[in-house]
């Protein structure tokens, strides 16, 4: 530990210490050490010490502190500033907060249920001005508002107000002094104006409007602006009334910028506009602006939406420019220059990304230039031509004036430009498919990922069927039983074979006919390389017990990971990164349920990262599993899915079934190192055990995002999207089956023992069920049921379930996905 370390954990020790006395004072001798009495000197000491203990943590962080002790200290640290202002009593808080400039604290916290607001806009451990302090204050400003309309808060009238915070009703602070017979002028010149106004937005030209408005919005500001000490509050309720009146009046009309337009010259001469925002915002905004009652936080987010704009039109501008120079529009064709030239790859290629920008670009200004300022003039687009409808830049269009340009060029000079675009299989594209990817920056219909997967797709075709025509040649006549070809023959394919022909997520090659030579060799090898390429990236399974003596470094928070539950990753003794995942809520047993859940599906031979219960030097509980290395995500679009793919999803439900766990969507399935296909996160195993269903259509964890991919699958095959000749094969489900059917119910309870223990003390989700499961077999009240006894429901219940996988997935595949060959299943059926 560095000197600096150390001296800022005892610098954080004492500021913490001495927040403690503050907040509860020891009895002093010496009355110089007394901690004042007064509510606020007492705050702003306290205060003092939370700014020397947060600037002793950041000193730790400086120091190289782990993200886990930060986060600690910092806790710790919130936890006594809570402490101590949930301590005070509420005149306390109220004197507190008036004095560090709160507005009218005591319309706050009215209900007297549930912490005081106040607690929260005094807490120093929170910034000042985070939203849900702003919020506290704007709440209090709207209720004194409400007051000075006449109403009552809280059974408080606005005399009641000034009475308990000791201060008299507020006059106003207004430009002009007007006596009692001048303001009620006022109040009238206004409620005729309303009147006025009301009826010329219903039934009067835009000129009359704009008469009507103008009049209405100079009377508002007359009155609001009037000072008469005399009708004191009177004059308060009239004004907070007058600014209802009118926010009803224009919450009513349709306000175009012709209408606003009259507005903006004397705005802009007296300083209460400024050039951006005249030019900028709509017309109901320029009056929310002008209007002296507008909220200043209002005001300000107004004036920041005029600046965005402002740079919005400038953006636009520039790219408008950069295009039209290239593509003229109307029936010009486009100007690019020949793809071959020096530096000309380049500069097509930023032509094309800046058109797709432009396009995101006008749809912006579309949505508020035509209510601006700027588009009341004779030429409203001249000084902003990309702001101009007929200047929209259409996908469809332009592809087809690139495709008639393109047709002009060299197929070698159109790959450069692709390739400056990221297309890094670019060599063996077709003119199509180099076409298509570089519109795929201006035209969303084309897919620049979907295409660069095609060409690997289209190369994986072509070389296959080299290798197997190669296969074919060198290989022995085939064997009676027309089955396979022989260990030469097989292997001299294996050696011509893609190295990304295993994992690729392209659509597959077109299946030779069933029966083949040629369909028996590739399919032959196509499930050893996937299987042996899953197997060698899985890191392999040790001990438990020898991971529980292993010593993991210090963890880095890893919100990449994604997940419900918070990670860490350590590393372990040989170096090798492992992650770690809390169960805060279940005391551990979270972490014994995946753990076991891993355990169980690697002996039935699905591919699963082991995984470990594990506990943290802290106490922490949960569990620790080694990290794949360089794992990527697996393809979503069942299309592309091929036949090894399809198989090893397959073969994973049959697994997740036996575990109860329905959480495999897409984000929990990875395409290893090697082309290999394996779910992670097991998490959720045996969470819904008891009550879900072996269906199409169980997906407790919801749809979209959360569809488990299996179900994906099902659902593909049903509506006929899955790629040529892939199809759901029953029998690919047979060796798992057959592996779980040798397993012996002891050795599954015995695996499951940690988990239904625990599981049923912690109450997971599962609990429920098994104790209903229990009561019944038992034949006794629910709330009878012991731990043990759920626990041995829940064995019971996982025995059930892998003695009757045969029959449940042969049902499944025959009656719900209508494949007559899963009947085969119940006898043993599957090669």
């Amino acid at each position: 530990m560095s000197d600096e370390e150390v001296q800022a954990k005892a610098d954080l020790l004492v500021a913490m210490n001495l927040m403690e006395e503050i907040a509860d004072p020891p009895f002093a001798l010496d009355p110089e050490d007394e901690v004042p009495t007064d509510p606020v000197e007492r705050y702003d000491l306290f205060v003092g010490q939370v700014e020397q203990a947060q600037e002793a943590i950041e000193k730790l962080k400086e120091a190289g502190a782990s993200d886990e002790e930060i986060e600690a200290h910092t806790k710790a640290l919130k936890a006594q500033t809570l402490s101590y202002l949930n301590s005070l009593d509420e005149d306390d808080l109220r004197e507190i907060a008036e004095a560090k400039g709160f507005e009218h604290p005591a319309l706050v916290g009215l209900s007297g249920s549930g912490q005081h607001p106040l607690v929260h806009w005094l807490d120093p451990a929170y910034p000042g001005d985070i939203p849900s302090k702003a919020k506290i204050q704007a709440a209090a400003l709207n209720r004194y508002n409400e007051l000075l309309a006449g109403k009552t808060v809280g059974g408080m009238t606005l005399a009641d107000l000034h009475e308990t915070e000791g201060t008299e009703p507020p006059i106003s602070d207004g430009t002009w002094t007007a006596t009692p017979q001048e303001t009620k002028s006022a109040m009238a010149a206004l409620v005729g104006s309303i009147a006025d106004y009301n009826a010329a937005a219903k039934d009067g030209s835009s000129n009359e409007v704009a008469q009507a408005l103008q009049a209405m919005l100079a009377a508002e500001q007359k009155l609001a602006t009037a000072d008469c000490p005399e009708l004191g509050e009177e004059l308060e309720k009239s004004k907070a009334h007058a600014k209802l009146t009118v926010d009803e009046a224009l919450n009513h009309s349709h306000l175009t910028p012709w209408m606003v337009k009259p507005l903006v010259p004397d705005a802009l001469a007296s300083g209460q506009l400024t050039e951006t925002e005249a030019a900028h915002l709509s017309g109901r905004e320029l009056v929310t602006l002008l209007r002296p009652a507008t909220p200043e936080s209002k005001a300000s987010s107004l004036k920041e939406i005029a600046a965005k704009r402002q740079e919005q039109l400038a953006a636009l501008d520039g790219a408008y420019g950069a295009h039209v120079g290239m593509a003229p529009g109307g029936e010009q064709p486009l100007s690019l220059p020949p793809a071959g030239d020096p530096g000309a790859a380049q500069v097509i290629a930023a032509w094309a990304q800046n058109a797709g920008a432009l396009q995101g670009m006008q749809q912006q200004v579309h949505d508020w230039y035509v209510h601006s300022q700027q588009c009341q003039g004779e030429a409203p687009y001249a000084e902003h031509p990309g702001a101009a409808p007929w200047t929209t830049v259409w996908p469809d269009d332009l592809t087809s004036n690139f495709n008639a340009w393109a047709k002009t060029q060299k197929l070698a000079d159109l790959r450069t430009v692709a390739g400056e675009m990221g297309m890094d299989n670019n060599a063996k594209a077709t003119r199509a498919q180099v076409q298509n990817y570089i519109a795929a920056s201006f035209n969303q219909k084309y897919d620049q990922q979907a295409i660069k997967d095609k060409v690997t797709a289209d190369i994986s075709k072509k070389e296959a069927a080299k290798a197997a025509k190669a296969a074919s040649a060198a290989a022995p006549s085939a064997k009676p039983d027309g089955g396979l070809a022989s260990a030469e023959a097989a292997q001299a394919l294996a050696s011509k074979l893609p190295a990304n022909g295993t994992g690729s997520a392209a659509k597959p090659v077109k299946a030779p006919k069933p029966g083949s030579f040629n369909a028996n060799v590739q399919a032959m090898m196509a499930a050893v390389q996937h299987a042996k390429a899953t197997n060698q990236d899985v890191p392999a399974r040790v001990d438990a017990k020898e991971v529980a003596g292993w010593t993991f470094g210090p963890g880095t928070t890893a919100s990449n990971l994604g997940g419900t539950y918070a990670k860490t990753v350590h590393a372990a003794p040989d170096g090798s990164q492992w992650m770690f995942k809390a169960d805060h809520n279940h005391g551990g047993a979270l972490g014994h349920t995946e753990a076991a859940a891993s355990h169980v599906l690697s002996l039935g031979g699905v591919p699963a990262v082991p995984v470990y219960p594990h506990k943290k030097a802290d106490g922490t509980a949960g569990s620790i599993q080694p990290l794949l290395k360089d794992a990527k995500p697996f393809t979503s679009s069942p299309s592309q899915w091929t036949q090894f793919q399809v198989d090893a999803i397959v073969r994973s439900h049959v697994g997740s079934w036996l575990v109860g766990e329905h959480d495999g969507h897409q984000d929990n399935w990875l395409t290893t190192s090697s082309g290999g296909l394996v779910q992670i996160d097991r998490g959720q195993a045996f969470k819904h055990f008891g009550a879900d269903k072996l269906s199409v259509d169980y997906a407790p964890s919801g749809g979209g995002g959360f569809t488990p991919v299996h179900q994906k699958l099902y659902q593909a095959a049903l509506g006929g999207v899955l790629a040529n000749g892939v199809k759901i094969n029953p029998a690919a489900a047979h060796p798992v089956i057959k592996k779980f059917e040798s397993m012996p119910d002891a050795q599954l309870r015995s695996i499951l023992h940690s988990t239904a223990q625990e599981g049923a003390k912690a109450g997971v989700a599962w609990v429920p069920q098994m104790r209903s499961r229990a009561a019944k077999a038992l034949k006794i009240p629910q709330s009878q049921v012991t731990h043990d006894q759920i626990a041995t429901a829940f064995l019971d219940h996982a025995v059930e379930r892998k003695n009757n996988l045969r029959q449940n997935f042969s049902d499944f595949f025959v009656k719900q996905l209508g494949l007559p060959s899963g009947a085969s299943l119940k006898h043993g059926g599957g090669s």
